[in-house]
């Protein structure tokens, strides 16, 4: 019988990265969206009373992304910054969004040293981004609604 058996690194060598290769994976940051995003659509709130937002606005989201963006709320995703332990670019980076609509969040920004006037857009890391007022604001004031549709306008169809 021949004890001389001998493996070649060559052939080992990739079988073994393959088996016990290290991934490294930061699992300390849990991002826990509302949506599942389809279209690259993030957008933040800063509710502290309710997990994402208050039933009036869901309801006047729903009406938003519906009839004004033409999507529903698999098409979106939705980050309440009460609640949210991760930086924006942690989000930014984990999500990878095409749009992102900021509903109020002045403190989230703040931290993050972003500064955008309301109703206005910019880009920022390659994303489309337009800062609104708080949800709740729209429910009462049209001439902040109006303002808000035309910027959504601009920002989804022009």
């Amino acid at each position: 019988m021949n004890d001389n058996f001998k493996i070649e690194e060559g052939f080992i060598l990739p079988l073994f990265d393959e088996l016990y290769g290290v991934k490294e994976t930061d699992f300390s940051i849990q991002i826990n969206p509302f949506g599942k995003g389809n279209h690259k659509l993030l957008m933040l709130s800063d509710c502290k009373t309710h997990s994402y937002l208050s039933e009036p606005e869901f309801e006047l989201l729903n009406g938003i992304i519906d009839k004004g963006l033409r999507k529903n709320q698999d098409d979106f995703w939705l980050i309440n910054t009460a609640t949210e332990t991760a930086s924006l670019e942690q989000i930014l980076q984990y999500l990878k969004p095409q749009h992102l609509i900021i509903w109020g969040c002045d403190a989230y920004l703040s931290k993050s040293n972003i500064n955008i006037g309301m109703h206005q857009q910019a880009l920022l890391h390659g994303i489309s981004v337009l800062k609104a007022a708080p949800l709740n604001e729209y429910l009462t004031d049209a001439q902040a609604k109006g303002k808000l549709w035309l910027s959504l306008k601009k920002m989804f169809f022009s």
